[in-house]
Order: structure tokens, then sequence, then C-alpha cells
């Protein structure tokens, strides 16, 4: 908990403030759905998801002869809040060492989504990003000390294929723009330009 308190340090109002927004919007979109519930019960209006290939790219990345280790942790929540659109939160979190330093990125932002073949969250869609990320190296953001802080916005195409009534899979492909430190391109595994995503979820 002393690590993630120095993670956050002075810039934890960005975090709270895009934390209530996601709250704020969520609650909106529920309110307008759930006037549209009742004719459709059965449908599946919620769906989460993990992302397994963000997942194995942090035990890739893990090095023994750096002291270098990485756990990656990228999920995704979407609500059917109109015939063919979804949007709801996404979170990216890794937790690690890097030339065994204590290492930390986070990212929250809000995703919304297209299913230009379908009115459920079957099939093809494409979508956007936009949120706040951050990555602090033993608790500091400073360009000199290997870290970031800012924006990043992020553009997504794939396919939902569900397997039986609630589970999915989920191949696709994103470009994200965003801060982020030379240093460390191409040793922490945070989802930089073009990025391939492998996520798994049940709808519900």
């Amino acid at each position: 908990m002393k690590n993630v308190a120095k993670f956050f340090g002075k810039q934890n109002r960005w975090v709270c403030v895009i934390f209530l927004a996601l709250v704020c919007t969520g609650a909106v979109f529920a309110q307008k759905s759930g006037a549209t519930k009742s004719a459709a019960p059965s449908e599946k209006e919620n769906a989460i998801a993990l992302d397994v290939f963000h997942l194995m790219r942090g035990f890739i990345a893990t090095d023994s002869d750096t002291d270098s280790s990485f756990f990656v942790i990228a999920a995704t929540y979407e609500r059917l809040v109109a015939p063919h659109f979804t949007v709801g939160p996404e979170l990216d979190l890794i937790f690690g060492k890097i030339y065994d330093e204590s290492a930390m990125y986070f990212a929250l932002g809000i995703n919304s989504r297209f299913y230009p073949m379908t009115e459920k969250m079957e099939k093809f869609f494409f979508g956007a990003s936009l949120g706040f990320n951050r990555q602090a190296i033993k608790g500091k953001t400073k360009k000199e000390n290997g870290g970031f802080i800012g924006p990043y916005v992020a553009l997504r195409a794939g396919y939902k294929l569900t397997l039986g009534e609630t589970v999915f899979f989920e191949p696709s492909m994103s470009y994200t723009y965003s801060k982020t430190n030379e240093f460390l391109m191409g040793m922490a595994p945070h989802n930089i330009g073009w990025q391939g995503a492998l996520r798994l979820g049940f709808s519900f």
C-alpha cells in the first residue's frame, strides 16, 4: 500500500476527477438504458473482459538477467447504451521492477464502441478511448527517473465472437498515442503504438 501511495503522489486529484467522471457517466447511461430494459429483458447489456495477451506480455517481458519483472492487468467493462453502441471504463495496471527498481504503470480511461453488424455486443466493432496514464519508477514520475504522466488516446478495431450465451472471445488491434519515456521503450509492456489484444470475458 505504501508503494501505491507513492505512485499516485500529488497527482491523485487527477485520478479522482477521472474516476468520478466515469462513475457519473455510467450512472447516466444506466438510467437511460433502464427505460428500454423492459422491452428486451433477455438481452445482455453488460460485458467485462480481461486481456490475456497483455497478461502474457508481462510474463514474457520478465527478465532475470536485468532484474526486471512485470505483472499486467488490462480490464474493460462496457454497457450497451443504445443499439450498436457501448461505452464503459478501461483500466491498465502494471506492477513490477526495472533493473531491480520498483516500477508501476497506471492508466484509466473511457472506451466507446460501435457494432455496425448487429444491435448487440457481437461481431465486428471499432471504437476509441480517451484517458489518463502515469508511470513511476521508485515512486517518481520525472523523465530523468524514467517516469511520465499525461493523457492518452487510442483507436481500436476487433471482432467479438460469442461462445454460448455469456462467454466471448475478442481479438483486436489498437493504436495508442501517449506520452512515454524513451529510456524504457521496449522494456515496460504498456500499450503504446500498435498493439494486439486478446480479451476473454462474459456478458450479463
